[in-house]
């Protein structure tokens, strides 16, 4: 069912179709955000769009504002996240969103970037998420000459090594339906191996993956002896890329295989014309080495009013336990070369791995 009536604010349209995509929403949400968590095929292969709603927002003749969401009895939860949003829009959604479903008290973002909280309504805000993204120049020569000093000769001496001891090294790249499956279960394959020897259980989603990548995968793979050696799944969504797992054979690690992994598939998107490269969450130093920029984003939640909050008082605590979860987790991310903060995350990943047993 689709709700045809639009409210207008000035000259600024609002539409809100029930139970059902539009078929321009696909394209709209890349040219509207170009994020991978915000996108049709991410929603379509890791979440539920079964049932889902789509919110849109007109701002002038360009702008839109898109936003996919379920509504389960109280509470409407946004699927879009690591996006950037303005409050005033955050405002006109809730404002819609709690005048058409009466039943509503409350509105989630999982994770959003905005300068300040929406005015106007109860809001718990905490940091839920984050990643690195690089701006990437015109010439991946630019973008090596622009790495610190230490970083360009170590990815050049590490280059020159590769051509020296392993001449028959080699990088290919594929996209979408170029992908082969048995490369990409090789590479998550050598990634779970790696993660498992620091005694943890971990296992990627492999089938989603694989499905994801036949979309907007961008994959890298290089090889040595016609071996695979190393290799990266990635997306593609507009002009920016989205790094999901990188992977290599340990027994190339003295070659600093890993580091060049990342290094040439970067070079590579920008040959292909790419804007943005997004290495992720996970506070690692090599990120910021490779000019990644921290993208914080936080997790919302809006009431109704400060009696939506008394009556929901279940989400309003539950929200304020991870609140504080996460400043826990921010806390020893900060002073993880302290030996309390490494104590403490082996304690975790102790019971955490016994739990999983």
């Amino acid at each position: 069912m689709r709700m045809n009536e639009s409210v207008h604010h000035r000259d600024n349209a609002i539409a809100c179709y029930i139970g059902e995509i539009p078929a321009f929403v696909r394209q709209a949400l890349a040219d509207s955000y170009q994020t991978l968590h915000a996108s049709l095929p991410f929603f379509e292969v890791f979440r539920s769009t079964d049932h889902v709603n789509c919110y849109v927002a007109e701002r002038g003749a360009q702008a839109r504002t898109i936003l996919l969401f379920h509504c389960h009895g109280r509470q409407v939860e946004v699927l879009n996240e690591m996006i950037e949003i303005d409050p005033a829009e955050i405002h006109r959604f809730a404002d819609y969103i709690f005048g058409y479903f009466r039943q509503v008290d409350v509105i989630g973002f999982k994770a959003v970037k905005t300068p300040r909280q929406p005015a106007g309504f109860p809001v718990q805000r905490y940091h839920s998420k984050d990643t690195y993204v690089i701006a990437l120049p015109a010439t991946s020569t630019a973008y090596l000459e622009s790495l610190g000093k230490s970083t360009r000769a170590g990815i050049r001496q590490g280059l020159n090594g590769l051509a020296r001891h392993f001449p028959t090294f080699t990088s290919h790249f594929f996209v979408d339906r170029e992908i082969d499956e048995n490369h990409l279960r090789a590479i998550l394959a050598l990634s779970e191996n790696r993660i498992n020897t620091r005694d943890a259980r971990f296992v990627h989603d492999v089938e989603r993956i694989i499905r994801l990548a036949r979309i907007c995968g961008f994959v890298s793979l290089f090889t040595i002896d016609g071996r695979i050696c190393a290799g990266s799944v990635n997306y593609r969504v507009g002009s920016n890329y989205f790094g999901d797992v990188t992977a290599y054979d340990p027994h190339y690690e003295k070659q600093g295989m890993g580091r060049l992994c990342v290094y040439l598939t970067i070079s590579e998107s920008i040959a292909r014309g790419g804007n943005k490269f997004y290495l992720g969450g996970g506070a690692f130093d090599f990120k910021q080495r490779l000019l990644g920029v921290p993208l914080a984003m936080d997790a919302l939640r809006i009431y109704r009013s400060p009696l939506a909050v008394v009556a929901n008082a279940d989400v309003a605590i539950a929200t304020a336990a991870a609140a504080a979860v996460a400043w826990c987790k921010q806390g020893l991310r900060r002073n993880k070369q302290a030996a309390w903060a490494r104590w403490c995350l082996g304690a975790f990943y102790f019971f955490r791995n016994k739990l999983v047993k």
